[in-house]
């Protein structure tokens, strides 16, 4: 179990690029949520299957889940909790859903 005496609380503004008009979502999630726990949130915010490989990308490096014939990580999603960034206000990072979808 994590550590959960004084976790920040993220609010994350989530659009899908390149849609018209915006599709988007607001999220909460605790600082002490993996990278496999925020991918969980989206895939029901969005009323996504979970069915496309994906990645985010978080300065510059991806992390994700593995699947067998996807993306390696270094990583692994479920141990990369979310205070390991100290993300700041307004911070931007990626999340690839569906590498076929562009």
């Amino acid at each position: 179990m994590h550590e959960q005496s004084s976790s920040k609380v993220y609010q994350l503004w989530i659009w899908l690029k390149e849609i018209s008009p915006m599709v988007w979502r607001r999220l909460l999630i605790k600082d002490t949520n993996t990278i496999a726990d925020l991918h969980d949130c989206m895939q029901i915010i969005f009323g996504w299957s979970d069915s496309h490989l994906h990645q985010f990308i978080i300065y510059g490096k991806p992390y994700g889940l593995f699947y067998v014939g996807g993306i390696n990580f270094y990583n692994n999603a479920h141990q990369v909790y979310l205070e390991k960034f100290q993300f700041r206000l307004n911070e931007r990072f990626i999340y690839q859903y569906n590498f076929n979808d562009h």
